[in-house]
C-alpha cells in the first residue's frame, strides 16, 4: 500500500464525514464525481519534486499539514476595485450579503457553483473524470463553491465583474476548494477580475480550479489579483479552450501567499484564435511564487503570446515554467514567450524553464528568459542628475514593470494593478 503524505491521508480519512456537508451530497451523480476524484487523488498524492512539472516547487511545508488556527475574527475589507457587479465568497462559501451583482445584461448569468451542485447539475464537470492532476482530483472530491458564469451568443458586458475570494480568521476551517466554470457563447465579450485575499497570519490552503470554454469569436478578459495571507498556500489551476476567432486574455498579479502556484493551460483549437497569457509577481521575505503555463496549438493559423515579469527581494524564490506545443500540421502558427526577473537581493533566486515543442515546420516561435539586478550604471546616471537613491531605484523598477502592465487591455484593471504595484514598491 502506498504511503501517502500526512495531509493527503487526512483528506482520505475525513472524506466520508465531510461529503455529507458538501453541496450536492443528495445527488448520486455528484457523489460519484466526488468519489472518482478521491480515488484519483489517492493514487496520485500531492506531487513531489520528482514530478518534473513540480521539481522547482517543494510542497512539503503544505503536505506535512496545516495546523488549524482560530484567531479573533477580522472584518471583510472593502473592495478597492469599483464595479457594479461584485460576487463575494468568504471562507469558501458564497456570501449574498456581501455581494452586489447589479443588473446583468440579458443572456449573461452568474450563479453560485454550490447551488448548481445542490440542483444535481454534474454535467458542468463532464471533462473532469479523466483529469490526472492531483490538485484537480482533490478539488473534485472536496469542491464546495465557486462561480458559474455563462454568456449567450453576442452578449457583451461593458463593465467588469469582480469575484472576491476572501479568507478571514476566526474559523478553524483552513481549506478552500473552489470550482469556477466560465462558458462564453459565440461572439460574447466579458471582463472578469478575480481577487484572492486573506488576513495575514491566518494559515490556510486555497485550491481553486477554473474551467473555461469559449465559443467561436468570443473574448474573455480574465484578470487575477492574488494577495493571500502571508502564511497561506495557494495552488490555482486554470484551463481554457480557445476556438476559431476567439481571444483569451489572462493577466495574473501575485503579491501574497507563503507559497503560490498559478498553472494555466490553453488549448487553441481554431484559426485566427489568440491566447495571451501575461503576469507579474512581486514577492519578498521567504515567499515562493510559481507560474506554470502550457499552450497547445492544435490547428493551423493561430497565435499565442506570453510575457511574465517578477521582482524578488530578500530570500524570495520565483519559478517560471512555460511550454508551447505545436502539433504536426499546425502550420502558420505564431508563439512568443518571454520571462524576466529583477532580483533586488543577492539572496533572492528564480528558476526558469522555457520550452518549445514544435512538430510543424512553417511556424514563427520565440522564447527568452533573463534575470539580473538593477542596472548600476542607470542608478548612477539618475543619482548624478540629483535624484536620491531610493527614488532612482523605484524609477527603474517602475520602468521594468511598465511594459508588462501595458499588456492589460482593460484600462480600469490596468490602473488598479498599477496602484497595487506602486504600494508594494513603497516598501522596497
Amino acid at each position: 500500500m502506498k504511503n501517502l503524505t500526512p495531509l493527503a491521508q487526512t483528506y482520505l480519512d475525513r472524506f466520508d464525514a465531510a461529503r455529507r456537508s458538501l453541496p450536492g451530497h443528495a445527488s448520486p451523480a455528484v457523489t460519484a464525481l466526488r468519489e472518482s476524484g478521491l480515488a484519483r487523488f489517492k493514487a496520485l498524492d500531492f506531487p513531489g519534486r520528482k514530478v518534473e512539472e513540480w521539481r522547482f516547487t517543494n510542497l512539503s511545508p503544505l503536505t506535512k499539514g496545516i495546523e488549524a488556527m482560530e484567531a479573533p475574527a477580522t472584518s471583510l475589507p472593502v473592495a478597492e476595485f469599483k464595479t457594479p457587479h461584485v460576487m463575494t465568497f468568504i471562507n469558501g462559501r458564497f456570501s449574498h450579503a456581501n455581494s452586489a451583482l447589479g443588473e446583468l445584461p440579458k443572456g449573461l448569468t452568474l450563479t453560485s457553483f454550490a447551488s448548481e451542485l445542490d440542483a444535481g447539475n454534474s454535467t458542468l464537470l463532464e471533462s473532469d473524470a479523466e483529469d490526472s492532476r492531483a490538485v484537480v482530483a482533490l478539488n473534485t472530491a472536496f469542491m464546495e463553491d465557486g462561480f458559474v458564469l455563462t454568456a449567450a451568443e453576442n452578449t457583451t458586458l461593458d463593465t467588469s465583474i469582480l469575484i472576491r475570494f476572501v479568507s478571514l480568521d476566526g474559523t478553524a476551517d483552513n481549506a478552500r476548494h473552489m470550482r469556477n466554470i466560465i462558458r462564453l457563447g459565440k461572439n460574447a465579450t466579458v471582463t472578469l477580475l478575480e481577487e484572492h485575499a486573506g488576513a495575514d497570519g491566518h494559515a490556510y490552503f486555497a485550491n481553486p480550479v477554473t474551467d473555461i470554454a469559449l465559443e467561436e469569436g468570443a473574448r474573455l478578459n480574465h484578470y487575477k489579483f492574488q494577495a493571500e495571507s502571508n502564511t497561506a498556500f495557494h495552488l490555482a489551476t486554470t484551463d481554457c479552450e480557445v476556438p476559431a476567432g476567439a481571444h483569451y486574455e489572462n493577466f495574473s498579479l501575485s503579491t501574497g501567499a507563503r507559497l503560490s502556484r498559478n498553472e494555466i493551460t490553453t488549448r487553441i483549437t481554431g484559426d485566427k484564435a489568440l491566447s495571451s497569457l501575461n503576469g507579474a509577481y512581486l514577492i519578498r521575505g521567504h515567499q515562493h511564487c510559481d507560474t506554470t503555463t502550457i499552450t497547445r496549438h492544435l490547428v493551423p493559423e493561430n497565435e499565442s503570446k506570453q510575457v511574465y515579469k517578477g521582482i524578488l527581494d530578500d530570500d524570495a524564490q520565483g519559478v517560471f515554467q512555460g511550454k508551447i506545443q505545436i502539433v504536426p500540421d499546425a502550420q502558420k502558427v505564431s508563439g512568443d514567450q518571454l520571462s524576466r526577473a529583477l532580483l533586488l537581493s543577492d539572496r533572492a533566486s528564480v528558476a526558469v524553464k522555457p520550452e518549445l515543442e514544435i512538430h510543424a515546420d512553417d511556424v514563427k516561435c520565440s522564447h527568452g528568459a533573463s534575470s539580473g539586478e538593477l542596472d548600476e550604471d542607470a542608478l548612477f546616471y539618475l543619482q548624478s542628475r540629483g535624484i536620491d537613491g531610493k527614488t532612482a531605484r523605484k524609477m527603474l523598477i517602475d520602468a521594468f514593470l511598465a511594459d508588462v502592465l501595458d499588456e492589460i487591455t482593460d484600462e480600469a484593471v490596468r490602473s488598479f494593478f498599477a496602484a497595487i504595484t506602486a504600494r508594494w514598491m513603497e516598501e522596497v
